[in-house]
């Protein structure tokens, strides 16, 4: 990846994904910064949640950071908020990423200084992923543990800022790559999808290596999904991912139709494809979204 050197990528799961209003003013947050490069709003009205990816400077990243949990304090209120996606907060979870490989510290720096960052406004959290303070919080579903709804029992928990209501909690740190990834089933069929997402996460007993994966339903789509995270590229690929979801909807009477990709994945997501395009198409990522293979794919911002 010819990424310039110093540049991180954010991640920045937002809880509103149905009030373009609250949306606009977020990306305007980011926009408002000369150094921030916004590179895709991603709105699921079901998990009524919004991914904001935007990259830049680390100086830049890290005042974006800032900028959209201000916004959102603004503009979100959790206790009114449901979805189906699991979430904490209104910045449910903040992951910065260094574009280039021999710069993991950058994005490690970076969390730290957006959660001193945050400190005059109304909002706080936990540490997770390789900036966790507590082992098991590396793993952000235990950082999520009780949801929003069970937040006020572990308020006076947080690793920094302060607790309240309307914003809830977030879960920040420096991670690796990682891709959001959803297959539609060909049906509405929260069992199946819940059973494939059962067999396909990685568990001791086997799953796929470096795959989380839940089910849930679509009614935006007319489907249900298996909404995976495959957290390490090196071991997983997502043609392995969309098979084998095809090969257990079949048992099912169902079959995968197609895919969802959220955010900007690097070319590395299409491993095992001649092209990102060829991927692209194999896997369906416009049966329900538009994917645009040259806007999307991280190195092409950089070619």
């Amino acid at each position: 990846m010819h990424a310039p050197a110093g540049w991180l990528e954010c991640v920045a799961n937002v809880s509103e994904g149905r009030d373009p209003a609250v949306l606009d003013a977020l990306s305007s947050a980011l926009l408002a910064l000369p150094e921030v490069q916004l590179w895709h709003r991603d709105a699921g009205w079901d998990a009524h949640r919004t991914v904001y990816t935007f990259a830049g400077p680390a100086d830049a990243v890290v005042d974006g950071c800032i900028a959209l949990v201000a916004a959102a304090a603004q503009h979100i209120d959790m206790r009114q908020h449901h979805g189906a996606h699991p979430r904490i907060g209104a910045v449910d979870v903040c992951p910065l990423v260094a574009l280039r490989p021999e710069e993991p510290a950058l994005a490690d720096q970076a969390a730290e200084r957006v959660a001193s960052g945050l400190s005059a406004l109304p909002a706080g959290g936990w540490f997770y992923s390789r900036n966790a303070r507590r082992p098991e919080f590396r793993l952000l579903a235990n950082v999520r543990k009780g949801q929003y709804e069970g937040l006020e029992v572990r308020q006076n928990d947080f690793d920094f800022g302060t607790y309240h209501p309307e914003f809830g909690a977030m879960a920040l740190g420096a991670r690796d790559f990682l891709l959001a990834y959803n297959v539609n089933l060909s049906a509405t069929n929260l069992a199946v999808a819940k059973e494939i997402a059962a067999a396909v996460r990685e568990h001791p007993g086997g799953g796929l290596p470096g795959v989380r994966a839940i089910g849930w339903d679509t009614p935006e789509f007319g489907c249900s999904q298996v909404s995976c995270n495959v957290t390490d590229l090196n071991r997983a690929v997502l043609k392995d991912v969309f098979d084998t979801v095809n090969q257990l909807a079949k048992t099912h009477g169902l079959e995968a139709r197609g895919s969802e990709l959220i955010g900007m994945p690097p070319l590395a997501a299409f491993r095992g494809f001649s092209s990102a395009e060829e991927g692209a198409n194999y896997l369906g990522l416009s049966s329900v979204v538009p994917f645009d293979v040259r806007d999307r794919v991280i190195e092409y911002r950089f070619a």
